[in-house]
């Protein structure tokens, strides 16, 4: 005699039910922590070209400017002390923050952008000794504040003595 071997109909749809309940229950948290992952991941690139920039300020002996274009943040050796990043100058790095998906600047923090420097192109520079600058060549500090698709949020901040930091919340 041949024996068939092999699952019946009822048994392959109860271990689909199964499956379909644990996906149902796991995609969300899933979803959740990727958020927040990317949260953490565009909160620490912010921080990093703000340390690059106050780094090779020193190591160049220049002021080194760092703009915010809309989602955009570009590091560059301000050369003519515009506050802009044109085309003769050494662009040093930018990231875009829509390499992050579901990242935003929070435009519910500062004023509407997103951005708290007392220069109004959204721009702040370092000094070669390290303390941020505004356009008139005063002592500074700033924030740039962020927020995911599910309003946790972070904030990246330079004190006026030119520490930088990251703040959670949410």
């Amino acid at each position: 005699m041949h024996k068939n071997s092999g699952f019946s109909l009822m048994e392959l749809m109860t271990i689909i039910g199964i499956l379909a309940i644990l996906a149902t229950i796991a995609i969300p948290g899933y979803l959740g922590w990727r958020d927040n992952t990317q949260l953490t991941r565009a909160a620490q690139d912010v921080y990093s070209i703000f340390q690059k920039a106050k780094i090779e300020a020193a190591r160049r002996n220049v002021v080194v400017a760092i703009t915010f274009d809309a989602n955009v943040a570009t590091v560059y050796v301000d050369s003519n002390g515009n506050f802009a990043p044109d085309g003769g100058e050494n662009v040093i790095n930018s990231i875009d923050l829509s390499d992050y998906p579901g990242i935003n600047l929070d435009t519910s923090e500062g004023g509407g952008d997103g951005i708290i420097f007392s220069n109004p192109d959204d721009s702040i520079a370092f000094a070669p000794n390290g303390f941020p600058l505004d356009n008139t060549g005063s002592l500074t500090s700033g924030t740039v504040f962020l927020i995911n698709r599910k309003s946790a949020k972070a904030s990246i901040r330079i004190s006026p003595a030119g520490n930088v930091g990251i703040n959670r919340a949410g």
